[in-house]
């Protein structure tokens, strides 16, 4: 009696629908005791039907209570729409009714939300879909039958690779990283040290500014992957190199020091400090300042898309509303990185090209937004926590995306005419 159903609905229109059709067959029949609550993200309107509907206000509790709702023995059913398809753990789910394309990871991770235990029953899964083939779903589950492996997962060597590459722009001298880490270590950090940190610092915030603001904005990117996959490899595994680990404190420290096109937050030296410092290896010495080694780097980095001061503002803005929803901490640069990974599939289709060609950019957004969710879905693997965010929100998907359809628009149209 306590077992529970997820309706995966096409569309929060087709949400909203479902939910009203499901109330209405259960009067019709004289139901009782089965009940349902829908999910979706934003506010909705039917076709010839003015009232605006809203998750909180079909099913009468605040958005942030739904899942504790949904657990007690009220409720047996959750109707939803790009919403609770991932990362959602609820054991009394038992079955499950599709009427969605479900494509790759998002297929495994939607249909997984039938795997919890729930002793000390044992539960028996159910799945009636109206949609996918099973074919579809036996493609989307077989690279993660019984062994699963990553293709460019963070290694030591990835790490000391993009180590290479930072020192390839020279603007860490390893006598700087050895000083600010002294210092970092004392018990007590006084005035005058901070000030030698800070000369540090500024020392290598004028040798990134050497390079033109395009070449800086690598550099960053640069310096925040390395702490990202510093961070990951240190909590995954044993990984030990001290004078890695000073180099990762000094670049913390230069990332609040340092931001580019704006002024920095500064940083904090009281109580404990994370990072250490690396030391630098000269690859190459170059009479022009904008020429870099290029050691080999198979880990993802971001480039610039060249957004309108507006439009990096606007960017801003909505990250900043995803990260006060989500309770995240993405920055405008994960949305940039994610656009880039998104353009490089969209390159590959003749339709959009075709489109891109041969319409105006008004014109050409339709055809951008349908083809967008498998870009999203063939890119899970790549960014995974960013594009699940999209694919599971429509109102955040199409703000964030939205921001650069143009860009993407002439890249494509310059492909097709080339």
């Amino acid at each position: 009696g306590q077992a529970k159903a997820m309706v995966i609905t096409a569309s929060r229109q087709a949400a909203v629908k479902y939910c009203q059709a499901f109330e209405d067959y259960c009067s019709k029949k004289g139901y009782k005791g089965i009940r349902a609550l829908v999910a979706f993200s934003g506010k909705v309107k039917l076709p010839d039907d003015d009232t605006e509907y809203t998750e909180p206000g079909i099913n009468g509790i605040p958005e942030d209570r739904l899942t504790k709702e949904f657990d007690k023995d009220d409720y047996q059913v959750l109707l939803v729409a790009n919403k609770y398809q991932t990362g959602f753990d609820q054991p009394k789910l038992c079955a499950m009714y599709v009427m969605k394309k479900l494509k790759g990871v998002n297929a495994v991770q939607t249909l997984s939300r039938l795997n919890r235990i729930c002793p000390p029953f044992e539960k028996k899964t159910f799945i009636l879909d109206f949609v996918n083939t099973y074919e579809d779903i036996i493609g989307a589950f077989a690279p993660y039958y019984t062994t699963t492996l990553l293709s460019n997962s963070v290694t030591p060597t990835a790490i000391y690779d993009l180590e290479a590459q930072i020192d390839a722009y020279a603007i860490i001298d390893p006598e700087d990283v050895d000083k600010v880490n002294e210092i970092l270590y004392k018990e007590k950090v006084l005035a005058p040290d901070k000030k030698k940190v800070n000369f540090c610092l500024d020392k290598s915030q004028k040798l990134i500014e050497h390079y033109s603001i395009e070449r800086q904005k690598e550099i960053v990117v640069d310096l925040r992957h390395f702490v990202r996959f510093y961070e990951f490899m240190i909590q995954v595994s044993s990984f030990e190199d001290i004078e890695l680990h000073k180099k990762y404190n000094y670049i913390i420290l230069l990332l609040s020091h340092i931001n580019i096109k704006h002024s920095g937050p500064g940083f904090n030296l009281d109580g404990k400090i994370r990072a250490t410092q690396f030391v630098q290896k000269k690859q190459d010495e170059h009479t022009k300042s904008d020429i870099v080694a290029k050691p080999v780097v198979k880990l993802p980095s971001a480039e610039n898309f060249g957004l309108t001061p507006a439009k990096e503002e606007r960017l801003s803005e909505i990250i900043a509303a995803i990260n006060a929803r989500t309770g995240k901490a993405y920055d405008s640069d994960v949305a940039v990185k994610a656009m880039l990974q998104i353009r490089d599939i969209l390159m590959k289709s003749d339709k959009l090209k075709a489109s891109a060609k041969n319409n105006t950019v008004k014109d050409f957004e339709f055809s951008y937004f349908d083809d967008i969710d498998d870009a999203l879905i063939e890119g899970l693997e790549q960014n995974q926590d960013f594009f699940s965010l999209l694919l599971n929100d429509e109102e955040i998907k199409r703000e964030v995306l939205g921001i650069f359809t143009e860009e993407i628009y002439n890249s494509l149209k310059k492909a097709a005419e080339e």
